[in-house]
């Protein structure tokens, strides 16, 4: 802090001064300025003065009810908000319930509109290329590490066997029914989610309940 201050740039400080927040050098060129000014060195003592009065004046009690309408008011407010987070929570759920029922029973139509394959051509076909890769892995792996040649062979078998049920659930979602019941099995369980996740807002602001009293 450069050591000539002006008035003005002195009498910013002084109250922090007075409160103990500058640093030990910056007090000393405050302090040296206000001793050399005298309009700035009666603004310090002016300021200190007030500062004693204040320690010096009685606090006054806090009211035995004051502790109660503060705990009343956050109980008020707290149900408040988780009506008004309950509510939206729900308005969420049922905006995404029709929005996932409408994408699914127009799943063809929307991937037709734009220009991309059928949805269940290149998701199945997506899945068997995964499984066909991992099956290969463990196939080459079953032959190089010999020990384990009986348990990966199974394992191989196993994950060949698992390449019908993609086909097998990506046919079975081309029913209305079983995408209404997938769409409203995901849909309950996004409500459930949003509505029981614990929130930061429902807390209750102690300061402002005990400034609206």
């Amino acid at each position: 802090m450069k050591a000539n201050l002006s008035c003005e740039e002195c009498q910013r400080e002084l109250v922090a001064l007075i409160d103990g927040a500058l640093t030990p050098s910056v007090a000393r060129v405050v302090e040296g300025h206000a001793a050399s000014c005298a309009s700035c060195g009666r603004a310090l003592l002016d300021f200190r003065g007030q500062a004693l009065r204040l320690r010096r004046m009685e606090l006054y009690p806090v009211p035995a009810s004051l502790e109660g309408r503060v705990l009343r008011e956050l109980r008020v407010a707290r149900g408040f908000l988780n009506a008004g987070w309950q509510r939206i929570s729900a308005a969420v759920g049922a905006v995404s319930f029709v929005l996932l029922v409408g994408i699914l029973a127009n799943l063809a139509r929307i991937a037709k509109g734009l220009g991309i394959p059928d949805p269940y051509v290149w998701l199945v076909s997506g899945i068997d290329h995964s499984i066909s890769g991992i099956t290969s892995v463990l196939k080459w792996l079953a032959g190089e590490i010999a020990v384990y040649v009986p348990l990966l062979s199974r394992i191989w078998v196993a994950v060949q066997a698992l390449r019908t049920l993609p086909r097998a659930a990506i046919v079975s979602l081309r029913t209305p029914e079983v995408q209404i019941a997938g769409a409203i099995l995901v849909t309950l369980g996004l409500a459930l989610y949003i509505m029981l996740r614990p929130s930061r807002r429902n807390e209750g602001s102690v300061g402002h309940v005990c400034l609206s009293l």
